[in-house]
C-alpha cells in the first residue's frame, strides 16, 4: 500500500468517534507512530520482532512423506564379500519377487537368471543382495511394498559382465552432404537368483514340488 493511501486510510480512522468502551485518546491528536500502536496495538519493529519469535518457537515441521521415503531408500545391491563355487547349485523354493535394479522391475524365483544394466563394482561369481523388492508372494499370501517391503531382500550371484551385440546409429542431414554412423554396444550384467529372503513357501507348494521333483 502506497503511503497516501495508507495517509487518507488513517484520515478515515481519525474522524470515526471512538467506542465508547474503549477510553482512547483521539486519533488525530497522536502523531503518525502512536496512531499505528493505537490502532494495532504494537509497531512494526514490534510485530516483526515477536513473528521472528513465534517462528523459532515453533516446532520443527514434519518432513513430508515423500522426503521420508527418500531418506531411507535402500541401495540398489550391496556386495556380501562372497563368492560362489564352481558348479554351484541352487536350491528350488516356491516363492517370487518383483526386484527393481537399474530403474528395471523383475519378477524373479530362486535359479532365475537375469540380464541388467552393468554393475561396475563386482566380478564374476560374487555374491550380492538385492534390497529395492517391491512385492513378495508365495502359495499362501502377497506381501506389497510402499514402495518397497522392509526387511526384504533377493540374493544374487554374478554369472556374467558381457557387451550386447552392436546397434548402429546413422546420422544424416539432407543437401548438407553429412553423414555419420556410429555403433554402440551396451555392457549389461548377469544375475543368477539364488534365494529370497522375506517370505516363506507354503507347505503345500513345497509338498506338490517336492512331489513333482520325484
Amino acid at each position: 500500500m502506497s503511503l497516501a493511501r495508507t495517509a487518507r486510510a488513517l484520515a478515515r480512522l481519525a474522524a470515526q468517534p471512538c467506542g465508547s468502551s474503549g477510553g482512547l485518546p483521539a486519533l488525530s491528536s497522536l502523531r503518525p507512530a502512536q496512531q499505528l500502536v493505537s490502532l494495532w496495538g504494537y509497531t512494526p519493529a514490534q510485530g516483526f520482532a515477536a513473528s521472528a519469535a513465534a517462528a523459532q518457537a515453533e516446532p520443527a515441521a514434519a518432513e513430508p512423506p515423500a522426503a521420508a521415503a527418500a531418506a531411507e531408500l535402500p541401495p540398489v545391491y550391496t556386495p556380501l564379500g562372497q563368492t560362489v563355487g564352481e558348479g554351484y547349485s541352487v536350491q528350488p523354493k516356491q516363492v517370487f519377487a518383483v526386484v527393481e535394479v537399474g530403474g528395471t522391475q523383475y519378477k524373479v524365483t530362486p535359479d532365475d537368471v537375469i540380464v541388467v544394466e552393468k554393475l561396475g563394482d563386482v566380478d564374476v561369481n560374487e555374491k550380492l543382495r538385492l534390497q529395492r523388492v517391491l512385492l513378495l508372494g508365495s502359495a499362501a499370501e502377497t506381501v506389497i511394498g510402499r514402495p518397497y517391503v522392509p526387511g526384504a531382500a533377493v540374493e544374487a550371484a554374478v554369472e556374467e559382465q558381457f557387451l550386447d551385440g552392436k546397434v548402429l546409429i546413422f546420422h544424416k542431414r539432407r543437401r548438407k552432404n553429412s553423414r555419420r554412423l556410429r555403433g554402440h554396444r551396451q555392457p549389461l550384467t548377469t544375475l543368477r537368483i539364488l534365494d529370497v529372503h522375506g517370505i516363506e513357501a507354503a507347505p503345500e507348494a513345497e509338498a506338490a514340488a517336492a512331489a513333482a521333483g520325484r
